[in-house]
């Protein structure tokens, strides 16, 4: 016999939330589904993309001046599909991401910018051993910039104080990539958005088929994480509250 899986209640959606991924398309990947539903909903959102992908290719003749302008571009049109208000670019080196105090004080930085309720990133924690470093480095900053970085007075007061931004506590932060996620959002409504928007990663992906093989392993992805639920399709988290 077995037995349902609970499904918890999605909290409300948030005035203003901020994903702080390390390449473009990792929120494609990661939140859009969220996103594109908050989005609907009236949230005001903004992604902080740590390096523009310039490494991203199998060709090492490629200029990456002009990969990074191109997967600004791509990122930047995925985001107008999902509703989102807007994207910043940090342009750190592709590949190279440490967390150091530098890192964190330019994600302080938008923090405090952009005092979010909510805050998307890689789950730093998860056990995958293939997770690009990127993406640990990544959920790392993130986490420790809103806690407690962000929060403290005495945090990168010299730089910040003469840009006019005062600190900034964000109330959660939903955590993707994640082994042991606990909370699930129902993507169902917006699926075919979350497609679209990946779709406008046009350098990075096999189109020769049409997206189709992608698309069938993005669905399969989010019907397993809604395995148990009420609900058809899921994007999982793993939710942290400040």
């Amino acid at each position: 016999m077995t037995t349902e899986a609970f499904s918890p209640a999605e909290f409300e959606t948030p005035r203003r939330a901020i994903a702080i991924v390390a390449h473009p398309d990792d929120t494609e990947f990661g939140c859009s589904g969220t996103v594109a539903k908050w989005a609907r909903a009236g949230s005001e959102i903004h992604f902080i993309v740590l390096t523009s992908g310039d490494k991203g290719t199998d060709d090492p003749t490629t200029d990456t001046t002009a990969l990074r302008q191109t997967r600004e571009a791509e990122q930047e049109a995925a985001a107008r599909i999902l509703g989102v208000t807007s994207c910043a670019f940090l342009r750190f080196n592709d590949g190279e991401l440490v967390n150091n105090l530098e890192m964190r004080g330019a994600v302080v930085r938008q923090v405090r910018r952009f005092k979010p309720e909510v805050i998307f990133t890689w789950d730093p924690l998860t056990r995958n051993y293939r997770m690009h470093p990127d993406h640990r480095v990544c959920g790392q900053l993130a986490l420790e910039a809103a806690f407690p970085a962000a929060m403290m007075p005495l945090s990168y007061p010299a730089q910040l104080r003469e840009e006019g931004l005062k600190v900034h506590r964000t109330k959660k932060l939903l955590l993707f990539g994640s082994d042991a996620p606990d909370y699930f959002v129902n993507i169902g409504e917006v699926l075919d958005q979350k497609f679209e928007a990946t779709r406008a990663h046009v350098s990075q992906f096999d189109w020769s088929d049409g997206g189709i093989k992608l698309e069938e392993r993005m669905r399969q992805r989010v019907r397993e994480a809604a395995k148990g639920l009420n609900f058809e399709y899921a994007e999982a988290f793993k939710l942290v509250e400040l």
